[in-house]
Order: C-alpha cells, then structure tokens, then sequence
C-alpha cells in the first residue's frame, strides 16, 4: 500500500507503527484550497514552492532545514487536483515514512547524483506556474504565497502554544539554575540541550550577561562569566513555527541602572502587547509605542534596536518600523521584545479581537502595566538570593524553583511523532 496516501501504518521499527495525523491532514486540505483560489485569481496552472518556510507551511510542519543543503533538494508541486514532492531517491524515504505519512502526497523522483534543477523543469514545461524562488520558467509569485500563510489556522494555533509552553519552561528552568561565575555559553548551552531533547530547534539565543546588551542590542552569547545579572532571550522552531520569549536575572538585589531601565521597558512591551489586535495597523501600534518612549524621556532609544516582528514560517515574516502599512489580522503571532538601556523584554502574542500572551508565565515574578485601565502582565526581575539574602526573597526564589521542578517532565511534554505500540511479537 502507498504510505503517502494513508491506507496503511508506515513500519518504522519493529514494535510500532507510525499513525495517521488526521489534523495535519485536514490543514493540509485547508492549504491546498488557500492554493486553488490563487491558481484561479492569477490563471495559473500550478505552484512551485521551494522555500523552507512555504514547505513547512504547506505540509503542516515538515522541516528538512536541520538537514538539507543549502541548494534545494525538495520542491512541491501543487495543481488544482494534486500535490506532489519532487525530490531524491535519499529524502523521499524520510518524507513519506515520517515527515509527511499519510498526507495524500504524490512522489516525482531522481537519483541523488541527478540535477533537481531538472526535475522541476521537466514539471514545469508547458505549463503557467507561480513560484516563490521565481526559478528560471516560472512567475515569480512570492508575496502572494507569503500573503497565504498570514492568517494561522487552528493546528498551527494549538501547536504555537505548545511550543511556547516547552520555550518558556526550558528558559525558566535554565535562568533559576544560574550561579555567579556561569558563562554566557554555558547557559546558552544549557537552554539548546532543553530544547533539542524536546526536539525544538534554537533558531537564535542571546546571553548577554552584566548589561552587555546595553552597546550591543543582538548580543549573542560569549565565554563572559556572569557577575550580577543577565538576559536570556531565545527564538525557537517546531514545525517550522517560531516562538519567542525573553526573561532578566538578578544574582542579589538588582542594581538601580537595571531596575529602572526594566520598569521603563515594561511600558513599551504591554503597550505593544495591548494594542496588538487584528485590524490594527501596525503604523498605528507603533505610533502609540513610541509615544511611550518619548513621555519619559527616552527620545532615541527605539532607534538602538528592533522592537517587534511578525513570526511564522520564519523568523521575521514583517519587521514593525514607524512606516509598516501592513495591517494585523488574526490570528497572528507577534513577538515584542523592546529595550532600554541594559533590559530586554521578550514575548510572543497571539493577535485577535483579545490579544492572548503566548509566554506568559504565573510562576515568574511578574510586574503589572495598566494601559487604559486594562492590566497587562510583564516578566519581571527574577533576583536570586545570595549569601545572606532576606528570608523573604529566599522563600520566593525556592517556591519557584520547586513550582519549576514539577514541570520537568510533565509540564513540558515533548513534541516528538506520536507512534502506536504493539507488543512484541504480534
């Protein structure tokens, strides 16, 4: 039987069998007719995608991108009645037996050592097909696909706020673990572990410990002990999907620099967060960002760094400036992490007529904004006593480092394919 089609379960070891994702099937139904009306709109005869992002879009989360070379080894081709992988003989087998099982996909393929450069064409001739690479014979069609992918559906949603949940814990869990003396790398390093043993993929993760991303906004990580405090900022992928968050540690009572920069950062961040709703324009939502920023005083500090873009498939499917005409639909998700001086804040939402906070968090101190009238809740300092430290800030800090423990395993559930197990023998 065609595993492809879904007649069967894909024998992947002995002792389980790979199941059937209906909900993956039914969004894939759903982008194939997003498809079939942009075919109709622009008299074309078939689509060509070939970008990481329009593959994973497209498929519902297959993502070759920790594997393939950076010339494309895989396209889909999409008619009005069929889709199909062009690819080699080397990733079809991972295709069709686990990144897109039962996904109703046809199969157009060639020797590894074979141009995909001919494969394509020889689908493409004589034939009108958009494309997002604007490959040689095809109409460049790439903002019309990117404009497809806007509005989230309802899987894409549910797996966002999974994905968030397993972000947050990992970096949460990393931030109450550290110590003075820890380098920048070392956390770094430990945040990626918790993730790819959850098989989530650190897209970007930044470290900038005792202020350092005060000169440098996109700071990455370095061998720097840690001295006082830190930022921990990561951007993370699952199903091709990206989420992002931000979280400040104290080692002791913060210092007044980074205490006062963080409460002015907070007004930025919940008025971005509040007034990112669908309809909005994004002109309009920064207009009432900036005019923050200029009301205590902090003229230029927007033009130190980048406050906000739009994710999906990417990392950055539009970049908030002062002259974004791009208007918010919904659902979408946002992730807004302005800066002031040494803090950073960090959280990704999820856009609609009530704005919903992806990582937010009830276990990490939190600080509340009120913009007009409406509390909105912000990450606050996490301080980790030291020697000698307040009882009451000893008692806080070991609440949640216990509330954080029994999510080790439960609270973050890992994200992996979901097998049937038989028992042995049968």
């Amino acid at each position: 039987m065609n595993p492809a089609s879904g007649e069967s379960g894909s024998a992947g070891a002995a002792g389980r069998c790979l199941l059937q994702d209906v909900q993956r099937l039914e969004d894939v139904e759903q982008k194939h007719e997003r498809i079939r009306q942009l075919l109709k709109v622009q008299q074309a005869d078939a689509v060509l995608l070939q970008d990481a992002a329009s593959l994973a879009w497209f498929t519902a989360g297959v993502d070759l991108s920790r594997s393939q070379a950076e010339l494309c080894q895989v396209s889909i081709f999409v008619t009005e009645d069929a889709r199909l992988f062009a690819t080699n003989s080397v990733d079809a087998v991972q295709l069709f037996e686990r990144e897109a099982f039962g996904l109703g996909f046809q199969l157009k393929q060639r020797e590894w050592h074979q141009p995909h450069a001919e494969l394509v064409a020889d689908l493409c001739r004589s034939r009108r097909v958009l494309s997002d690479s604007g490959v040689d014979g095809t109409v460049p069609a790439s903002r019309q696909i990117q404009e497809l992918r806007q509005s989230l559906t309802s899987l894409e949603v549910e797996r966002l706020r999974r994905l968030s949940r397993v972000l947050v814990h990992a970096v949460e869990v990393t931030a109450v673990g550290i110590r003075r003396g820890r380098t920048e790398a070392d956390v770094a390093g430990e945040v990626g572990h918790r993730l790819l043993r959850r098989t989530v993929w650190p897209v970007r993760l930044q470290v900038a410990a005792d202020g350092r991303n005060g000169r440098y906004r996109h700071w990455g990580f370095g061998d720097d002990p840690i001295r006082g405090s830190v930022v921990i900022s990561c951007l993370a992928r699952r199903w091709g999907l990206h989420v992002g968050v931000t979280r400040t540690v104290s080692l002791g009572p913060p210092a007044s620099r980074l205490q006062q920069a963080h409460a002015q950062a907070v007004l930025m961040h919940a008025t971005g967060m509040y007034f990112s709703r669908s309809g909005e324009c994004l002109a309009d939502v920064w207009a009432r960002v900036q005019r923050i920023y200029e009301k205590f005083g902090l003229t230029d500090e927007w033009r130190q760094s980048d406050q906000a873009e739009l994710l999906g498939y990417r990392l950055s499917d539009h970049q908030v400036t002062p002259r974004s005409e791009l208007r918010l639909g919904s659902p979408q998700a946002m992730f807004w992490h302005p800066s002031v001086d040494q803090a950073m804040c960090g959280d990704t939402v999820l856009t609609g007529e009530r704005v919903e906070c992806l990582t937010g968090s009830s276990k990490w101190p939190g600080l509340l904004v009120q913009v007009r009238g409406v509390p909105v809740t912000c990450a606050g300092i996490l301080q980790i006593p030291s020697s000698g430290a307040e009882q009451e800030v000893e008692s806080r800090f070991e609440d949640l480092v216990n509330d954080l423990d029994e999510g080790r395993s439960g609270g973050a559930e890992g994200l992996g394919s979901s097998w049937e197990v038989f028992p042995e023998g049968s």
